[in-house]
């Protein structure tokens, strides 16, 4: 009987344990998601067109990319401040320091279009030529996968969402999980979807037609798409902290979008060159990359 009582308390402590575990991993949860809260209400709406970052500096890439509009077809800049540039006339990936150091690059077998970071060490590339996307590790320089969506856009964008790759397809997105190649989910669109951008449940893209003012939008919340008229053809998008978004447009402006797509006003102290493609914010650096020619622009946040 003792015995039996012996254990019984032994299983009672057991299960208060256990209780007394889960509660204390229960509060860490709660304070943990409070802190969350609390930071996120500290990023606060930014005014349209207000400024917002300040030049930090330029580097010179001519000697790697040689000059012209389309040496760099597309850049990113890694969350460990390293920036990923595709050039399509050389086949291969540049990969330097945002002040130009530790230059290295990979060889890649087509022409490289666009490109996307799917975590730390990994990249996505749209290969136009083939229709098809290659993912690489950048550290180690190595090919780790490809990807052939069907009826891929041949000069489609790539950007994630969800953990998920996103591409554009004839009239459509496609969703693709990277980890099988699958593609998950198809976004029909009216247009052909060119340059993507995928944040906060949407995403944003513009039609390969240069004379389309229009900028596009899928939103996840209400599974509709949107659109708002821009004063040029916009040509490449990004996100910033608070929602809102940075579009560089066909003419060289740069317009600043509202968080709910609504409303925009031009950027003055961004302005670019006509035809300059290439803008990218990252959050983790707070460093904002513009791309004109064969000079990359650094701007931190003010």
């Amino acid at each position: 009987m003792n015995i039996n009582n012996g254990q019984s308390d032994v299983e009672l402590f057991t299960k208060l344990e256990e209780i007394l575990h889960y509660v204390r991993r229960q509060s860490s949860k709660v304070k943990t998601d409070r802190q969350v809260i609390k930071q996120q209400h500290k990023i606060q709406s930014y005014k349209l067109g207000q400024s917002i970052f300040t030049l930090h500096h330029t580097i010179d890439l001519t000697s790697e990319i040689g000059g012209g509009r389309i040496g760099v077809s597309a850049l990113v800049m890694m969350d460990d401040g390293r920036l990923v540039m595709c050039l399509p006339r050389q086949s291969r990936l540049l990969i330097c320091n945002t002040d130009g150091s530790q230059v290295d690059s990979i060889n890649v077998q087509g022409i490289p279009w666009c490109v996307t970071a799917v975590n730390n060490s990994t990249v996505a590339v749209t290969l136009c030529d083939f229709k098809c996307i290659e993912m690489y590790d950048i550290n180690n320089k190595l090919k780790l996968k490809s990807i052939s969506p069907p009826r891929m856009w041949w000069c489609s964008g790539i950007t994630t969402i969800n953990n998920k790759l996103v591409v554009g397809g004839e009239d459509c997105l496609h969703i693709i999980d990277h980890q099988t190649g699958e593609v998950v989910q198809t976004i029909h669109t009216d247009c052909r979807p060119e340059r993507l951008h995928g944040s906060s449940g949407r995403i944003f893209y513009s039609d390969d037609n240069i004379n389309n003012n229009e900028l596009y939008w899928y939103s996840y919340t209400d599974d509709r798409h949107h659109t708002l008229t821009l004063p040029s053809p916009p040509r490449s998008m990004t996100i910033l902290q608070d929602g809102s978004l940075y579009v560089v447009c066909i003419d060289g402006s740069v317009q600043h979008v509202s968080s709910n797509g609504k409303q925009y006003k031009q950027v003055k102290t961004l302005e670019s060159n006509p035809f300059s493609e290439h803008i990218h914010y990252n959050f983790t650096q707070k460093q904002l990359v513009t791309k004109q020619n064969s000079h990359v622009t650094v701007y931190i946040e003010i």
